[in-house]
C-alpha cells in the first residue's frame, strides 16, 4: 500500500507540473490536446480511486491469501513461477476485461475509465472507486491456480505499472502487436467509433485478442469517452453516473426476473 501511494504522488506531482504548465513541450506530449478540466478530472476520479485502495487493499490480500491456503498445491517458488504467475495474471486480466463490458453490473463500475473524452496518461488515474472488488474476485482464480501471496503480490505491482503506461500517447508498437500490446493499440479499446468498441481488452500481451477474435488494428485517431453519454467532471458524478443509467434500465424492466437480468445481461 505504501508503494502504491508512493506512485500516485509522483504521478500527482507530474500532473501538476502538466497543469501550471512547467513545460509546453512536456505538457504537450503527456496531454496532447485535450483540456486542463478534463485532466484534473481523471486525476480527481484517481484519487477517489487511491482512498478506496487504501482502505481494502489489506482486505484483498487477506482474502488472497486465505483462499491460497485452502488449495493444497502450489506453484514452485522460483524465478519461472513469477513468469507463469504473471502470464496467468494477464489472462484473468483479459477475461475480466471483456466480462466488464458484457455485462452490465460490471460495466456500471469499469464505464468510468471510459468517460474521459482525451486520451493521454491521465486516463491511467480514471478509475471506478469500486473497482478493487471485482478486480479481487476475479485474481482469486490465481490463489486456485497455485500462486503463493508473494508471488501475486510481486506480479501485481508490475503488472500494475505496465497497465499504467497503456495510457500513455506514444505510438510505438512491439512486433508490430503480434504478442504485445502498446499505447497504440490500448488507444483503440478507448475509441467511442464503431468499428473500435469492445476491442483490444489485453493488458501486457495482445495474443488473447487475436486467439479471442477482439483485436483492431490503429487506423485512424478515434475518438473518446462512452458513446451517447456525457463524460462528469466531478469524481463522485463520474461514479454515481453509470449506477444511475443502470438502475434505471433496471427500473424499466416489468418483472423481477426481467430486473434481476438486466444487470448481467445486454438485450
Amino acid at each position: 500500500m505504501v508503494l502504491l501511494a508512493v506512485v500516485y504522488l509522483v504521478a500527482f506531482a507530474l500532473l501538476g507540473a502538466i497543469a501550471l504548465g512547467v513545460s509546453p513541450s512536456f505538457r504537450t506530449w503527456l496531454r496532447g490536446t485535450g483540456s486542463i478540466r478534463q485532466t484534473l478530472s481523471n486525476a480527481g476520479v484517481g484519487l477517489v480511486f487511491l482512498a478506496s485502495q487504501l482502505l481494502l487493499r489489506g482486505v484483498v490480500l487477506a482474502l488472497f491469501a486465505w483462499v491460497a491456503g485452502l488449495v493444497p498445491w502450489k506453484l514452485p517458488d522460483s524465478p519461472w513461477s513469477f513468469v507463469v504467475a504473471f502470464v496467468l495474471l494477464d489472462v484473468v486480466y483479459y477475461v475480466q476485461h471483456r466480462l466488464e463490458h458484457a455485462v452490465p453490473l460490471l460495466w456500471a463500475i469499469h464505464a468510468v475509465h471510459h468517460q474521459s473524452n482525451d486520451y493521454n496518461l491521465s486516463v491511467s488515474f480514471r478509475v471506478g472507486a469500486l473497482a478493487t472488488i471485482p478486480t479481487a474476485l476475479f485474481h482469486l482464480a490465481l490463489a486456485v491456480a497455485g500462486v503463493s501471496p508473494r508471488q501475486y503480490a510481486g506480479v501485481a505491482i508490475v503488472h500494475a505499472i505496465l497497465l499504467f503506461a497503456l495510457h500513455a500517447r506514444s505510438t510505438l508498437a512491439f512486433g508490430p502487436g503480434r504478442i504485445f500490446n502498446a499505447p497504440v493499440y490500448h488507444r483503440v479499446h478507448h475509441g467511442a467509433d464503431a468499428e473500435y468498441i469492445d476491442r483490444n481488452f489485453g493488458g501486457v500481451f495482445l495474443i488473447f485478442d487475436r486467439l479471442g477474435g477482439t483485436f483492431a488494428p490503429y487506423t485512424r485517431e478515434p475518438s473518446f469517452g462512452v458513446t451517447g453519454e456525457p463524460s462528469p467532471t466531478l469524481p463522485l458524478t463520474a461514479n454515481a453516473a453509470p449506477w444511475a443509467k443502470l438502475a434505471a434500465r433496471v427500473r424499466s424492466r416489468p418483472t423481477p426476473r426481467a430486473k434481476l437480468r438486466a444487470l448481467f445481461f445486454h438485450d
